[in-house]
């Protein structure tokens, strides 16, 4: 059968006329076998890939007019008028559009509508259009004309007559539209509402939810706005974190709405009312917002007590809630600005005691959230102490200088307990620094204070303790040489102070024991200290003192050689000093044999012994550095492991223990290595070296080819490690790492944690992405693997200039994996009876592929685009082919079969011509040099569907050597 195809436009409504003349001239009085074809809308085709031929609203409102003139079914007749209103309304539309006059565009469509609406109300229709419908379009001419009125009372009959129609709820809205521009809010409220009642699935619902707020606004209902604009806002937002990815229209209606019920708030009670409100409402995550927005809105009136009683309003209802610190730290902010600053040291002491580490807000929160409130505590906590200690200090000056003369401070006199109170409060928060900070760089100079400021409030124990502590126990980076040689010969003084009130004689012993321990500790630590000598013996200890280290050595052998021998503490001393002064010079044998005749002579329970046995391990120590400097590692090794086992948990033993775990990493001694730094981090876990044990242990694991464990350390170092690069690269090796490994579920974990926490590099966080996608293939996980395509398209699609190439593939191959599960929907369904409903879901499923494929091809990525356009084709001719192969309705007559399957072919062959056009297009990318297997799979089909052109066979000529 020869077929000429006809234009897409005209094909469908050629299509229409047909089958309602068919529908015309059937009719027998049998039963009604149900739905037919005539109960389908004209087939439409979604834009194809390839362009179609248009034809102007004139050809087809005379096609129109043409079946008009032929139809006698006055059903089939009131269709075309209906579709001769809709040309019509789409002529002056166009009208309108381009026009440079006023004018009135619509009077035609007007007097149609009016006259289907009268002919539909005297003469219903078996099948028709709704008289709803009708009056809908009716009023949607009137308003496009400037009519309001009229569109008003067409919208009004279609409320009162049709109150349960789906065009109700825009009739509403706009009715309520204009009553809200005629100020007539009271019945804007109500129309508004109506619309809100019809609920959230009509596109009014958030506009409306949003004009109904305003009307309650605009009539001073301030608590039902309130409740208006919390409903739009538990629309857009859950937790409030949503706030700040809004964009566009969407953010301006949330900032708009948050303004507008700050002042609804501000006409109440302020704060108040938020709480009263979400007590009554229920609880929002949101309401930091309306606190903050209010607060904000204060503070722009210059209303800074009542914007900071704001902020101090969410605290009270919220104390434990994340945003309670930054709010607390608003609020000083606030009386800064106001400049109350009376006001500003009791709230910064609340501060610290609402949040700091001795809270219960400290107690219950994640370290995560912890960090984000040490910057604030760092400052306040410095100001506090600095601040009591200067108010002590300025006190106790000023009652020792005028001790007969009243001292008034705000309204209060001043006197010796007054001023220990202050120093008491200042040690308070320097303690609490330490406590939070142990590791600040500026702790030396705190602790130094704290000890200073316990001794002026007359805790001597205490601060002996502190005194100690920043002589001997702070790092290197955080201890300043003149503090802590102030605090190491403070200690001696301090010891010898509480010996002297000492009254117990346990009390008397332990002190005077510490006496020596301290005198012996500065003399160790601050040899060069002028105040040494006065700790140390004369003789020896002067040469030692003024660097004469061979003359301190001689002396010193002279009497442990001395006959008879000397009392075992000169014998003790002298050992001492040899020992030191052969260290010094590098005679690391001869000092250790000489620490350990010192410590011979020294008592199991003697406090020096501790003293002693870090001096043998150093020399064992330096013993292993010249090994080290020979190359021989080694025996290194051996040597620093020998200072573990001659003065353990010492910090030589550590540092010694630490450097032969490096040196074992040199020698490639993986196993060895592994167990010491292992054994490092389990002994000594607050050492200051320990963090670095984890990235030693990453390199030695993945030595030893433990991908797993490589991967546990490296997890362990990235949350360590504070540098957000180090992080970034540790999260992706990380990933790798397991990967590696065959643990599919913590790969995924990790780079899903990459994908999400680093969107820079671009590039890298979308291989991350396709990694998610590929893995989530291995575990079978579609929903998910899909989320991550989508995530793939999107990230490229909003990446602006950091676009690449192979960003632009993932986005494509994307894209098109997501068509092919689309593809597959389509495919599954077929046309059955009723076979309105099924084809309308073929339908729909068709528009959805055929969109997903255009994003596909949208990239242009040739790879993708071949197998994109074989798939389109396919879609239309499996489309075309289940037109064909559809259930037929019963009760057909076989001269109504007959023409019913005639229909059938005209509505199938038109996909199959679509399907030939698109896979053609896919095979002639063969002539640019372009055949993969979906250019040869376009072959392929081609081949069934048109044989004579695609499925030639090849001939070849043969030629034989027999000579005939």
């Amino acid at each position: 059968m020869m077929r000429k195809p006809l234009p897409f436009t005209l094909r469908r409504l050629t299509l229409a006329v047909t089958l309602a003349s068919l529908a015309a001239c059937s009719r027998v009085d049998v039963v009604e076998p149900g739905p037919t074809l005539e109960n389908l809308e004209p087939a439409q085709l979604p834009n194809p890939t390839l362009p179609v031929p248009s034809i102007s609203l004139d050809e087809i409102e005379r096609s129109y007019r043409e079946a008009l003139a032929v139809a006698d079914d006055p059903d089939t007749r009131r269709k075309i008028l209906i579709r001769l209103a809709g040309l019509e309304m789409a002529r002056s539309e166009e009208a309108l559009v381009n026009s440079t006059a006023p004018g009135r565009f619509f009077d035609n469509s007007i007097a149609l509508y009016k006259e289907l609406i009268e002919l539909q109300r005297n003469q219903p229709a078996t099948v028709a259009t709704r008289i709803d419908e009708l009056l809908y379009q009716l009023s949607k001419a009137y308003a496009l004309d400037g009519r309001s009125k009229e569109a008003d009372e067409a919208l009004s009959q279609l409320a009162a007559e049709y109150p349960d129609s789906p065009f109700l709820a825009e009739a509403y809205f706009r009715r309520a539209e204009r009553s809200f521009s005629s100020q007539d809010y009271r019945i804007s409220s109500d129309r508004y509402q109506a619309v809100v009642d019809a609920g959230p699935n009509t596109a009014f619902f958030e506009n409306s939810l949003y004009m109904l707020g305003w009307s309650q606004f605009k009539r001073e209902i301030y608590e039902d706005a309130i409740e208006s604009f919390t409903q739009l806002l538990d629309v857009y937002l859950v937790d409030g974190s949503e706030f700040e990815i809004l964009e566009g229209t969407e953010k301006t209606l949330a900032e708009d709405t948050l303004r507008v019920m700050s002042l609804s708030f501000s006409y109440l009670e302020g704060p108040a009312t938020i709480s009263e409100t979400y007590e009554r409402l229920g609880e929002r995550q949101y309401e930091y917002l309306l606190y903050q927005s209010l607060a904000n809105h204060y503070l722009g009136k210059e209303r800074y007590n009542d914007s900071a009683l704001t902020y101090q309003a969410f605290v009270d209802r919220y104390p434990l809630s994340d945003r309670a610190p930054s709010f607390s730290a608003e609020k000083i902010n606030v009386y800064e600005l106001g400049g109350f600053p009376d006001k500003l040291v009791p709230n910064k002491e609340q501060y610290v005691n609402l949040y700091g580490i001795n809270s219960e807000y400290w107690s219950v929160k994640p370290e995560s959230v912890l960090e984000t409130l040490k910057p604030t505590l760092h400052q306040f906590l410095i100001e506090l102490a600095k601040y009591r200690h200067a108010r002590a200090q300025a006190w106790q000056k000023a009652l020792a200088e005028k001790p007969d003369q009243k001292f008034l401070v705000e309204d209060r006199e001043i006197d010796d307990t007054s001023v220990i109170e202050e120093f008491i409060l200042a040690a308070r928060w320097y303690s609490e620094f330490v406590q939070t900070f142990p590791d600040d760089p500026e702790r030396g100079e705190i602790n130094y204070l704290l000890a200073e400021a316990l001794y002026d409030s007359g805790q001597l124990e205490a601060a002996y303790l502190e005194y100690e502590r920043v002589a001997y126990e702070l790092g290197e980076d955080q201890r300043s040489a003149e503090l802590a040689a102030e605090a190491g010969y403070t200690t001696v003084l301090l010891a010898q102070q509480l010996l002297d009130r000492a009254e117990a004689e346990n009390e008397q012993l332990l002190w005077k024991d510490q006496v020596i321990a301290s005198g012996v500790r500065f003399a160790d630590n601050f040899p060069s200290d002028d105040r040494a000598v006065a700790v140390l013996t004369q003789s020896a200890q002067g040469y030692l003192d003024v660097g004469k280290l061979p003359e301190a050595i001689e002396a010193a052998l002279r009497v442990t050689q001395w006959q008879p021998q000397a009392e075992p503490e000169i014998l003790k001393t002298a050992w001492l000093i040899a020992a030191q002064g052969q260290f010094d010079t590098e005679q690391f044998v001869a000092s250790e044999f000489s620490y350990q005749q010192v410590l011979g002579l020294l008592s199991t329970d003697d406090p020096q012994r501790d003293g002693i046995i870090v001096r043998i391990a150093a020399s064992i120590y330096q013993q292993a550095q010249v090994l080290i400097a020979q190359d021989n590692l080694s025996e290194a090794v051996d040597q620093l492991l020998r200072v573990r086992t001659q003065a353990p948990n010492t910090d030589i033993a550590r540092t010694s223990h630490y450097d032969a775990a490096n040196y074992l990493i040199d020698l490639e001694r993986w196993s060895q290595a592994r167990d010491e730094l292992i054994e490092f981090r389990i002994t000594y876990p607050n050492h200051s070296l320990t963090p670095t044990i984890g990235p030693k242990l990453v390199v030695v694991y993945q030595a030893l080819e433990n991908w797993a464990q490589a991967a546990e350390e490296l997890l362990i170092v990235m949350e360590q490690d504070k540098d957000p690069e180090v992080q970034r690269e540790s999260l992706l090796l990380v990933a790798e790492l397991f990967e590696r490994d065959g643990n599919l579920e913590k790969a995924i974990d990790n780079y899903r944690r990459y994908a999400h926490t680093y969107p820079d590099p671009f590039i890298t966080n979308m291989e991350a992405q396709f990694k998610m996608s590929e893995l989530y293939v291995q575990t079978g996980s579609v929903d998910k693997r899909n989320f991550w395509l989508r995530k793939m398209v999107t990230t490229h699609d909003r990446a602006g200039e950091k676009k690449t190439g192979r960003s632009m593939f993932l986005a494509a191959w994307s894209s098109n994996e997501l068509a092919d599960q689309q593809f597959k929907i389509f495919s599954a369904i077929e046309l059955k009876l009723p076979l309105r409903s099924s084809l309308n879901k073929k339908r729909s499923a068709l528009e959805k592929t055929l969109k997903a494929y255009e994003k596909a091809l949208s990239y242009d990525i040739l790879e993708v685009s071949t197998q994109a356009n074989f798939q389109v084709g396919e879609i239309y001719r499996l489309l075309s082919k289940a037109l064909l192969e559809s259930e037929r309705p019963n009760g057909l007559s076989d001269l109504e079969l007959e023409q019913y399957e005639i229909l059938l072919e005209e509505q199938a062959y038109p996909f199959e011509d679509q399907a030939i056009a698109v896979h053609t297009s896919n095979t002639e990318r063969a002539w640019n040099g372009v055949y993969d297997k979906w250019v040869q799979a376009s072959f392929s089909v081609l081949g069934g569907l048109l044989p004579g052109r695609f499925d030639k066979p090849e001939q070849s000529l043969e030629v034989s050597d027999e000579i005939f």
